[in-house]
């Protein structure tokens, strides 16, 4: 899955199966950051996207992606999971669908968007909030790891 979150709420979740590569990242782009994005913000509003330094993430195809279309990303140190407040998320989806155990292939599909869009705004609003104490900890522990 794929999804993205701002201090308004969390935006789209993307499921797929199979492996992500730079042109179904596009895809992604295209069909779940953007629409999430014109929802939280107005046209000229500037905004930014921060991702991990995955390889798809920083090849030319989503560079090139991200200029044409006017989405800044915010650069990003290399190794720092502590830091991104995503991980969070995924640590509470991946609790909750152990916690059902009649999950088959077929509904498993499902469950996560189900998941996701029973998250709070609050929360999403709180994890946005916390980049700024995240980022500090690592200053802090010259990049070593933090509670985060």
């Amino acid at each position: 899955v794929w999804g993205c979150f701002s201090s308004y709420g969390f935006g789209e979740l993307f499921c797929f199966v199979g492996n992500l590569n730079s042109e179904f990242l596009i895809n992604i782009y295209e069909n779940a950051l953007l629409p999430s994005a014109n929802k939280w913000f107005k046209q000229n509003e500037p905004w930014y996207l921060q991702e991990d330094n995955d390889p798809k993430h920083k090849s030319k195809m989503a560079e090139a992606w991200r200029i044409q279309h006017n989405v800044n990303r915010i650069s990003w140190p290399a190794n720092s999971p502590d830091c991104n407040p995503i991980e969070n998320v995924w640590a509470i989806l991946k609790e909750r669908l152990k916690e059902n155990t009649k999950l088959n292939v077929t509904s498993l599909a499902h469950h996560p968007l189900k998941e996701w869009k029973s998250l709070p705004s609050e929360f999403a609003r709180k994890l946005a909030e916390s980049c700024t104490r995240r980022c500090q900890a690592v200053i802090n522990s010259n990049g070593d790891y933090t509670l985060y």
